[in-house]
C-alpha cells in the first residue's frame, strides 16, 4: 500500500507542476464560468416569458361563461438544471393549447402548411443564439476529455522515452501497481480540475435570484458530478492504454488526438445523418396522412348523421333558430368549419332567440355528437402523430450509434439526469394528452355536453370553479438514476474494458 501511494503521489506532482495543468485548469474553470453566465441569463428570460404566460392564462377562465369555452394552456416550466445541459430546452413548444375537440400533435417543421395545436411562447435573446448548444455539459465534453488525453498520453511512453520508467520497475515495484498508481495520480489531478469548475457553476447559478435549486435539484447535480468524474476516468484509461501501446510518447499524442476528434464531434454527426440520409422508418408522406383523417372526419359525420335518422330528426337545427356567426361558420349541425387540411371539425350552435327555442332536442344531440366527436379527435390525433412516432425511432435509432462513442453516452446520461433530453419533453406532451384526458373526463361528469350551458348562458354561466388545473411533477433522483442506468453502465463498462486492457498489455510490455 505504502508503494501504491508513492506511484500516486509521484504520478500527482509531476501532473500539477506542469503548464498543462494550470492552462487546463484556468481554460476549463473560464469556459465553464461563461457558459453558466450564458445560461443562467438565458434561463432568467425564459422564466420570464413562463411566467408571463401563466398569469395570462390563469386569467382567461374569468372569460369563459360555456363549457365549449374550455381551452386551458399548459406551459412548459424552464428547468434550472438546463443550466448543465440545455439540450431541449430552447427546442419545441413551451405551451401546449388543451381543447377536448381537437388534437394535440407534433409536426416536422421542415413540412409547411401543416399546422398545430401547440405554441412557443417566451422570450428570445440574439445574443444567446450562437451560445445556445454551449453550456457545462459541452464544455465537460471538449475541455475535460481534452485534459485527461494531455496528462495520459506520456504516462508509460513519454517515461520510456526518458528512462525513468526503467529506473522505476528496476526498483521491484509491481507492475499492476505501477498501472494502479499512475491511473489514480492521474485522476486524482484532474479531480479539483472537476470539482472547482462544479463549483463555479453553482455559485454563478445561486447568485441569480431567479434561479432556485431545491435539495432534489442538488441532488441531481451530485449525480452529474459522479456521471463526469466517470466521463473524464474514461478518457484518462484511453489515453493511458494509448501510452502501452506506442513507443513514442508524440504517437500516442497523436493517436489519441485523432480519436478523440472522431469520438466528440465527427462520430454523432456522422450517425444522425446517415440515419437521416437512411431512415429505417420512413414518415408518412402528408398526403397519406392528410387522406386517413379526412376520411375519419367523414366517418364521424356519417356515424352522426345515421344518428339523427334513427332518432327521425334530419337536422336539429329545425327545432331552434340558428345564424352564421360572424367567423362566417355556419351554426348547427350541418354548419362545420375545419382547417384546410382538415385536422379537427369545429361546430356551433348560436340559437337566435333562446327564449322561446325547444333546445331538448338539441341538448339529446349534443350529448350524443361531442363524446363522439372527442373519440375521433383521439383517433386522428393518433394517425397526426405517426409521423412524429417514425422520426422518434429515427432519433432513437440514431442515438444507439451513437452510443460507440462514449462522448455522445455521457451527453445521454446528463440529459436523462437532468430532464433536458428528448424523452422528458416528449413527456410533457405526452403529460398535456393525459391532462385533455382529465378535463374530458371532468366534462363527462359535469354532464356538460347536454347542459344548457354548453352553448348558452341565458340561465347562468358554466360552472368551472372545479376544473382541472395542470400540475408539473419533478423527477424524484431514483427516477432520473433509472433513466440515465443503461448510458451509466455503459462508462463504467468502457472503464473497466479499458482498465483492464491497459492492465494487461503492461503485465506484457517490453522494455527493449
Amino acid at each position: 500500500m505504502h508503494t501504491l501511494w508513492l506511484v500516486i503521489q509521484r504520478e500527482f506532482v509531476s501532473n500539477v507542476l506542469t503548464s498543462r495543468f494550470m492552462i487546463g485548469f484556468v481554460v476549463c474553470v473560464l469556459s465553464t464560468a461563461v457558459a453558466v453566465f450564458v445560461q443562467v441569463d438565458d434561463h432568467e428570460k425564459r422564466l420570464v416569458g413562463y411566467n408571463t404566460a401563466v398569469r395570462e392564462s390563469q386569467a382567461e377562465p374569468k372569460n369563459w361563461k360555456l363549457y365549449t369555452d374550455i381551452s386551458p394552456k399548459v406551459h412548459r416550466k424552464p428547468n434550472p438544471l438546463g443550466i448543465f445541459n440545455i439540450e431541449m430546452e430552447n427546442s419545441g413548444v413551451n405551451t401546449v393549447v388543451v381543447e377536448p375537440d381537437k388534437p394535440i400533435w407534433t409536426r416536422d417543421s421542415r413540412s409547411p402548411g401543416w399546422g398545430e395545436t401547440t405554441q412557443k411562447i417566451g422570450a428570445d435573446n440574439p445574443f444567446l443564439a450562437m451560445f445556445l448548444s454551449v453550456d457545462v455539459v459541452f464544455i465537460f465534453k471538449i475541455v475535460l476529455s481534452a485534459l485527461a488525453i494531455l496528462f495520459a498520453y506520456n504516462t508509460i511512453s513519454g517515461e520510456r522515452e526518458d528512462g525513468t520508467l526503467k529506473l522505476v520497475l528496476s526498483n521491484s515495484i509491481p507492475r499492476d501497481t505501477v498501472v494502479l498508481g499512475k491511473y489514480l495520480g492521474g485522476m486524482l489531478s484532474l479531480f479539483p480540475i472537476v470539482v472547482v469548475s462544479l463549483i463555479v457553476t453553482l455559485l454563478i447559478a445561486i447568485s441569480s435570484p431567479d434561479v432556485a435549486f431545491d435539495g432534489n435539484d442538488i441532488a441531481h447535480v451530485v449525480l452529474i458530478f459522479a456521471v463526469s468524474l466517470l466521463y473524464v476516468s474514461t478518457w484518462y484509461l484511453l489515453g493511458l492504454l494509448l501510452s502501452v501501446w506506442t513507443k513514442e510518447a508524440a504517437t500516442t499524442l497523436i493517436l489519441s488526438m485523432f480519436l478523440w476528434v472522431i469520438l466528440t464531434s465527427v462520430h454523432a454527426n456522422v450517425a444522425t445523418f446517415a440515419v437521416a440520409k437512411f431512415s429505417p422508418h420512413k414518415p408518412r408522406s402528408q398526403m397519406a396522412v392528410f387522406q386517413q383523417t379526412t376520411q375519419l372526419w367523414n366517418d364521424f359525420r356519417k356515424e352522426r348523421d345515421d344518428y339523427l335518422k334513427e332518432r327521425g330528426y334530419d337536422s336539429p337545427t329545425k327545432t331552434v333558430s340558428w345564424h352564421r356567426d360572424e367567423h362566417g361558420r355556419t351554426g348547427g349541425s350541418s354548419g362545420t368549419s375545419s382547417t384546410s387540411a382538415e385536422w379537427f371539425v369545429t361546430e356551433t350552435y348560436r340559437i337566435g332567440n333562446i327564449k322561446y327555442a325547444d333546445v331538448s332536442v338539441l341538448q339529446e344531440f349534443l350529448s350524443y355528437q361531442e363524446p363522439l366527436r372527442i373519440a375521433y379527435t383521439d383517433r386522428v390525433e393518433e394517425i397526426l402523430n405517426k409521423p412524429a412516432d417514425d422520426r422518434e425511432r429515427n432519433a432513437k435509432f440514431a442515438d444507439l450509434l451513437s452510443r460507440i462513442s462514449f462522448a455522445d453516452v455521457y451527453h445521454f446520461a446528463v440529459g436523462a439526469i437532468a430532464g433536458t433530453d428528448r424523452e422528458s419533453y416528449n413527456d410533457f406532451l405526452e403529460n398535456s394528452r393525459a391532462y385533455k384526458r382529465e378535463v374530458v373526463e371532468y366534462l363527462k361528469n359535469k354532464k356538460a355536453f347536454s347542459s344548457r350551458a354548453w352553448f348558452s348562458d341565458d340561465q347562468g354561466a358554466a360552472d368551472l370553479a372545479d376544473l382541472p388545473i395542470f400540475r408539473h411533477r419533478q423527477m424524484s433522483l431514483s427516477e432520473s438514476f433509472s433513466r440515465a442506468s443503461v448510458d451509466i453502465l455503459i462508462l463504467l463498462a468502457w472503464n473497466i474494458v479499458l482498465f483492464m486492457l491497459a492492465y494487461v498489455s503492461f503485465l506484457r510490455y517490453e522494455m527493449s
